[in-house]
């Protein structure tokens, strides 16, 4: 890469996905944590269970 080449900027509609999934993401762990129960995720083709 160049030193003239600028970073390509995130769409909007991107930012937008991006910070809903995190949202998302951050309310199944909290309301997890309430219950006592795994955050369940996909990891090298399996399935796991987080304890957070």
């Amino acid at each position: 890469m160049n030193k003239n080449h600028k970073p390509r900027k995130i769409p909007a509609f991107v930012a937008r996905a991006e910070r809903a999934l995190r949202r998302a993401a951050r309310n199944v762990q909290t309301q997890n944590r309430a219950l006592g129960l795994p955050v369940i995720v996909w990891q090298n083709g399996k399935v796991v269970e987080k304890l957070t």
